[in-house]
């Protein structure tokens, strides 16, 4: 389960990642979400909730998947560049699609979706399995 929690942290910060570049990118969407939470609220007391809840959130993801390797990690078999080729090639689908629905409902997010798609299936289906085995 801490190989789990570390990817979800992992991926916690590569949110972030994603989150602040929009958030620069949109400067009105950030403003009209601060004006949703009640006067006096500062943006920096706003922004480091929104850090803390990501992070605690792709945490307890990556504490369930890891609950998940663990129930399966001695039947595991090497493959993938795994060492449980079956859990990794499960994530991958499971990017693949997300990476759908994505391109489903706006075409021009591709590339941001598919940059998460491949940290998604990088964190959970390949590094959480050699995390565990360490």
């Amino acid at each position: 389960m801490l190989a789990g929690f570390v990817a979800g942290l992992a991926m916690g910060i590569l949110a972030m990642a994603l989150m602040g570049a929009e958030i620069v990118r949109h400067p009105k969407a950030i403003e009209q979400f601060h004006g949703r939470f009640p006067k006096g609220t500062s943006l920096p007391q706003l922004m480091a909730g929104m850090a803390v809840s990501v992070q605690a959130g792709w945490g307890a993801v990556g504490m369930v998947v890891g609950a998940a390797y663990s129930a399966i990690q001695s039947n595991a078999q090497d493959g993938l560049g795994s060492p449980a080729w079956g859990f990794t090639l499960v994530f991958v689908i499971v990017a693949v699609m997300g990476l759908a629905s994505v391109v489903l409902i706006n075409p021009s997010w591709w590339r941001r979706g598919l940059f998460s798609a491949v940290l998604f299936a990088l964190a959970f289906g390949w590094m959480l399995p050699h995390l565990a085995e360490a």
